[in-house]
C-alpha cells in the first residue's frame, strides 16, 4: 500500500524551448544520416547548419536558460553518478527535476560530438563536387584530414545515439518516465518537490537568434 510519503504530483521540469531543442536535434541528426547516404549533400549541409545552430542555442540555454536546463543544475561528480546508478538499480522513485547525474554527462558528450561533427563538416569535401563553405580556409590536405574526422565522429555519434535510446528504455523499465517528460514537460515526482524556475520564451528566442546568426555569419561571411 502506498504511504503518504510516497504520493506524487505532476511537476513541470522541462520548458518548451528545451523540449523543442531535443526533438529538433533528433530530427536533424536523422536527416543528416539519411541525406549523406542518399548523396544529397545540399540537404546534408542544411542539416549540418541546423545542428550547429541547435547546439549553439543549447549552450547558451545551458548558461542563461531555465533552471532545469542549466549546466550548473545537472553536471555533478563521479560520486553523484554512482549514487544515481545504485538508486536506479534499486528501482527507487525518480526525484530529478533536471537531467540525472549520468544523463547530464551524456548530454555534454552528445553536444560536444554534434558540435565537432558540424564544425569539421564546414571544412569537408567529398573529392567529387561537394566542398564545405570553409574549405578555402583549410586547403585540400587539411580538408581531407577534417573529412576523415568528420566520418569518424559520425560513427561515434551514431553509437552514442543508439546507447542513449537504449538507456532511455532501460530507465523506462525502472519506472523513470523520461520520454513522457520530454514530450509533455512534466514528471510525477514526490509531493513537495520544488519545480525548477522557467526562463520564458523571449530569452529562448534571443538565444536562438544569436545561434542562427552566428552560423549564418560563419557560413556566408568568413570566406
Amino acid at each position: 500500500m502506498r504511504g503518504e510519503g510516497d504520493a506524487t504530483v505532476e511537476t513541470r521540469v522541462w520548458d518548451l524551448p528545451t523540449r523543442l531543442f531535443h526533438w529538433a536535434l533528433a530530427i536533424t541528426l536523422v536527416g543528416s544520416f539519411l541525406t549523406v547516404r542518399a548523396h544529397d549533400m545540399r540537404l546534408h549541409s542544411y542539416c549540418g547548419y541546423a545542428a550547429l545552430t541547435l547546439v549553439l542555442f543549447r549552450i547558451l540555454w545551458g548558461l542563461f536558460g531555465s533552471e532545469s536546463a542549466r549546466f550548473a543544475s545537472f553536471l555533478r561528480g563521479p560520486g553523484a553518478v554512482m549514487a544515481h546508478l545504485k538508486a536506479m538499480i534499486a528501482r527507487r522513485p525518480d526525484h530529478e527535476t533536471t537531467h540525472n547525474a549520468l544523463g547530464g554527462w551524456a548530454v555534454m558528450l552528445m553536444l560536444g560530438l554534434v558540435l565537432a561533427q558540424g564544425a569539421t563538416g564546414l571544412f569537408a569535401n567529398d573529392d567529387i563536387i561537394f566542398r564545405g563553405p570553409l574549405f578555402p580556409l583549410a586547403g585540400k590536405e587539411m580538408s581531407d584530414r577534417l573529412t576523415t574526422w568528420h566520418y569518424r565522429i559520425s560513427d561515434l555519434l551514431l553509437i552514442v545515439v543508439i546507447v542513449h535510446v537504449l538507456a532511455v528504455f532501460a530507465y523506462r523499465l525502472a519506472g523513470h518516465q523520461l520520454i513522457e517528460a520530454m514530450v509533455t514537460g512534466v514528471k510525477p515526482l514526490p509531493a513537495g518537490t520544488r519545480a525548477p524556475r522557467p526562463a520564458g520564451i523571449a530569452p529562448a528566442a534571443v538565444a536562438l537568434a544569436i545561434a542562427a546568426g552566428t552560423v549564418w555569419a560563419v557560413v556566408t561571411l568568413l570566406v
